[in-house]
């Protein structure tokens, strides 16, 4: 059985953790909602989390928050506490012929993360660069861009258990995870804080170029010899084209999943939509959730201070000065709307409290 071996990845001489009330999440949600925590700890230590469990933690109206990059607080005043991990460290612990193993303190910020396996040219990852948001929030969603997902390349996410301070370490099969989609999404398995992630990653390339438009960036640039380097710059690029810059415009990304539908719904759309882009795979039939946005005539739509970002019809945004429920009440008029016109259901990707 794999030991919960993570403790050398803290150190010990931080301050223990500290308990801050009526605390601004201003700068721990880029939707950029000026929300405020009841109770707010941030986690520097493995000691930290065993402290708040001994002082008593109702683990029931606890929010586990990385960067805010998926988060969204429908109210602005969450009751609650807030727990903030900022456990740090990235580190190659293996090494097995093609494999090595990465492993990554969940306070870690994604693309800390991604850099780091680009720059020891190590294989998985580099689809996924860009992303905002911190390391341990990836299992959670499973984070996906390009035709690569989170899930792709974790082996082990290492947990305490709020409610008794036990060790449990997640295999990857344990997480079940699917599209946006894992165990700890579950509210029986909210209670589990994620510490460390190990990530089996590849010496040997194994590019992924077939989603979207990648393969197309790449031949335009004309590189005669690709590199792990040229992809994740190219990644980079098509995101800063499509997607608001994170600290300037509010947003959380893609704030739809894309709809999965039957393989005969998706052949009745067909006919009416030759041009409908899809992407087939176990469940049925994957369907831009943007694309159907646009068809429905919200691209660039703008209603006082929140709108759908000009560049990708997937990203609602926030100008400044708005409420939360202005961008619920945008996204259920979306959601009326692409129910209308194609008979589909699109669910919200964020995660909303």
């Amino acid at each position: 059985m794999k030991n919960f071996d993570i403790c050398q990845q803290t150190t010990d001489n931080r301050q223990q953790v500290s308990l801050k009330t009526t605390y601004s999440l201003k700068n721990l949600n880029t939707m950029g909602f000026d929300i405020a925590a009841k109770q707010f700890h941030e986690i520097n230590s493995l000691n930290d989390i065993d402290n708040l469990i001994e002082e008593g933690l109702d683990e029931k109206n606890t929010l586990i928050l990385g960067c805010g990059s998926n988060t969204f607080f429908k109210e602005e005043y969450y009751d609650g506490t807030i727990i903030h991990s900022n456990l740090k460290g990235i580190n190659i612990i293996e090494e097995n012929g093609n494999d090595v193993i990465v492993r990554c303190m969940s306070g870690e910020s994604w693309d800390n993360l991604v850099n780091f396996t680009v720059k020891n040219n190590l294989f998985g990852l580099e689809n996924l660069i860009g992303i905002p948001g911190s390391v341990g929030a990836a299992p959670v969603q499973n984070i996906g861009a390009y035709g690569c997902e989170a899930k792709d390349s974790i082996i082990y996410v290492y947990t305490i258990d709020l409610t008794n301070g036990a060790r449990r370490i997640f295999k990857n099969e344990d997480c079940h995870f699917a599209y946006r989609d894992s165990i700890f999404k579950r509210e029986e398995y909210k209670k589990y804080f994620i510490c460390a992630i190990d990530f089996c990653l590849k010496k040997d390339a194994c590019f992924k170029l077939e989603y979207g438009n990648v393969k197309e960036y790449l031949e335009k640039k004309n590189i005669s010899s690709l590199t792990l380097s040229d992809v994740a710059q190219t990644i980079k690029e098509i995101r800063a084209s499509k997607l608001p810059e994170v600290g300037v415009i509010g947003s959380v990304g893609s704030f739809f999943q894309n709809p999965i539908v039957k393989n005969d719904t998706f052949e009745m759309l067909k006919e009416s939509y030759p041009e409908m882009p899809s992407y087939p795979n176990e469940k049925g039939v994957k369907i831009p959730a943007g694309w159907l946005i646009e068809k429905a005539g919200w691209k660039g739509y703008r209603e006082n201070h929140v709108g759908v970002w000009d560049k990708q019809a997937l990203v609602l945004v926030h100008y400044g000065g708005g409420k939360p429920m202005e961008i619920l009440d945008l996204m259920k008029k979306i959601q009326d709307s692409v129910k209308e016109k194609f008979g589909i259901d699109i669910e919200p990707e964020v995660n909303i409290c």
